[in-house]
């Protein structure tokens, strides 16, 4: 079992947890999230690493494959020592919702983060950030036309000011 524990640990981020198997075995995995459900119940995901092989001209080599799931808790225990604050959301005002991207020109265009005319190499925005540059006006940033993320951005009280 210590061998499995740390080949997990090495391959997945997040803390273990014990999953209690339908035949009775219980299992270490990595949690990589959890949520609420409607009905209140707690839902982990989890990523089991096991030992797999590849096929190579020069004969067979072992290569650990991640099998993802999801359980809920009561199958899915805690570990003592095991810190799963990581898998807390950051307060609303960390979250990042918006892409920003420099257009030819040099200025800036805010984007929503599923929208698809913003480019992946765009820097991450809070709603503060994004509320910050567009106060600064036309001539250096704007939202974008496509995903028009002023119809959300405009709902949001002022970003505080930074100033004593």
């Amino acid at each position: 079992m210590q061998v499995y524990e740390e080949a997990a640990a090495h391959w997945g981020d997040g803390p273990l947890v014990e999953v209690a198997l339908p035949d009775g075995q219980t299992i270490r995995a990595v949690v990589t999230r959890r949520r609420r459900d409607r009905s209140g119940t707690w839902w982990y995901d989890c990523e089991l690493t096991l030992p797999g092989r590849v096929d190579t001209p020069r004969g067979p080599i072992q290569q650990p494959h991640v099998v993802a799931f999801s359980a809920p808790y009561g199958i899915v225990r805690p570990i003592e020592g095991q810190d799963y604050t990581v898998l807390d959301p950051p307060p609303p005002e960390k979250r990042t919702r918006w892409r920003v991207d420099v257009t030819r020109d040099g200025r800036r265009l805010v984007h929503r983060l599923d929208c698809a005319a913003g480019s992946e190499g765009g820097s991450l925005a809070t709603d503060a950030d994004a509320l910050r540059l567009l106060a600064q006006g036309p001539e250096v940033a704007t939202t974008c036309a496509i995903c028009r993320p002023e119809a959300v951005l405009r709902t949001l009280p002022p970003p505080p000011d930074d100033s004593f």
